[in-house]
């Protein structure tokens, strides 16, 4: 689950990284008021759950009150990036020297964590690791060992002629008395995101940039942070937040224990597997039909879970069919055949389904689905069922 800027950046800041003066606002009276407080230039922020949001002018610079107020009120209720804008960050605006780029990630390939450090940050930070990957600095982490001195040292010992390029309103050291150096800054900033990244079972946790300010300073001027969702037992705030940002049918399908996405066509789609469940979207799209959702059953098929699968997919008004494309090596497959009629019988009017399934007892869930009358494709090719689907519908409509 993403989090919000706002909510990743108290969770760093509880912990010591620096983070500019901000309120969170959700009318455009609340962002003049966070503007008058804070006394001086500010920017306002679209708090979505996703990256981009600079390049979509999801971020306004504003200079008082009423500007706040104006930006504010052209953000809310905005769709960006995917997302409706519900919230608007009113923050301080930063003389910022230089950016830089430092996270944390889950690494699955090592089954450790990796730091990233770009001496280049800001919102075109991809373009950096595509056309200059040498500028990004890896490091792995031993997950049981945990962050050392030695990584921070091997992150940032030899950034001296780096930093260099820094201009001379941002200088290396502070003067005598003023603090530590900018590397022990850095590695100080890096262990309270890392105690941050463990602390929320994180699999990101991203600060970009990590601006260098005009008077010495080093401040976090945004936060990027996935939580695991399997991690949500634990971290019972963000498990409410994200209940809360879940539609009706979202929140049933994490309810009875499956994957949902909303997708807009007309045509349901249910299958057995993430993998699965994309091809099966590609061969609907080739058959010029529309996805109108995908839920993804898991492992855990049951005649139950089945039954309000099928219901939660294809019951909505619009939705015109649906194909159900399983496989069965671990899911039972008569039990899902038994769900899938369960469903349709109930239906006040029932709408074409065809079903292609595979596996265990394979001939046995055949005969409970044909002797409902349920289309069944028995070959292995997706597309196969895609077409069949596209040929009932398009009889039904004409």
């Amino acid at each position: 689950m993403m989090l919000l800027e706002h909510m990743g950046k108290a969770e760093i800041a509880a912990r010591g990284v620096p983070v500019p003066r901000g309120h969170v606002c959700a009318t455009p009276e609340e962002a003049a008021a966070a503007a008058a407080e804070l006394g001086g230039p500010a920017v306002a922020k679209a708090q979505v759950p996703a990256g981009g949001r600079g390049k979509a002018g999801g971020v306004i610079p504003v200079d008082g009150p009423d500007a706040a107020a104006e930006a504010a009120g052209q953000l809310l209720g905005r769709p960006l990036v995917g997302h409706v804008v519900r919230s608007v960050l009113v923050e301080e605006r930063l003389q910022i020297a230089r950016e830089l780029f430092l996270g944390l990630a889950v690494d699955p390939a090592s089954a450790g964590y990796l730091a990233l450090l770009s001496t280049e940050g800001g919102i075109d930070v991809e373009d950096v690791a595509a056309q200059a990957p040498g500028r990004v600095r890896r490091l792995w982490i031993d997950p049981l060992a945990g962050l050392t001195a030695e990584h921070a040292a091997a992150l940032f010992g030899d950034l001296g002629d780096e930093l260099a390029l820094t201009p001379p309103s941002a200088p290396l050291r502070r003067r005598a008395g003023e603090g530590p150096g900018v590397r022990a800054s850095l590695s100080d900033i890096l262990a309270k995101l890392y105690e941050t990244f463990v602390a929320c079972d994180a699999l990101i946790a991203e600060v970009n940039p990590l601006a260098m300010l005009s008077d010495g300073r080093i401040v976090a001027a945004d936060c990027r942070m996935e939580v695991d969702d399997d991690s949500l037992f634990r971290q019972q705030a963000y498990g409410a937040y994200r209940e809360a940002q879940m539609d009706e049918r979202e929140r049933e399908a994490n309810q009875i224990g499956v994957s949902y996405v909303g997708l807009g066509g007309d045509v349901g789609l249910i299958a057995s597997g993430a993998g699965l469940g994309m091809a099966s979207l590609d061969m609907l799209g080739l058959a010029d039909l529309s996805p109108a959702n995908f839920l993804d059953t898991g492992g855990g098929i049951t005649r139950e879970l089945m039954r309000r699968a099928v219901q939660l997919t294809l019951y909505p008004e619009g939705v015109r069919g649906e194909l159900i494309n399983l496989y069965g090596g671990i899911n039972p497959m008569v039990e899902a055949a038994l769900g899938v009629v369960d469903a349709l019988r109930e239906m006040p009017v029932r709408k074409p389904v065809v079903v292609k399934l595979l596996g265990n007892r394979q001939e046995e869930a055949w005969g409970i689905l044909e002797a409902e009358g349920v289309p069944v494709v028995k070959r292995v090719r997706t597309e196969d069922a895609a077409r069949k689907l596209a040929e009932i519908l398009t009889g039904v409509v004409g």
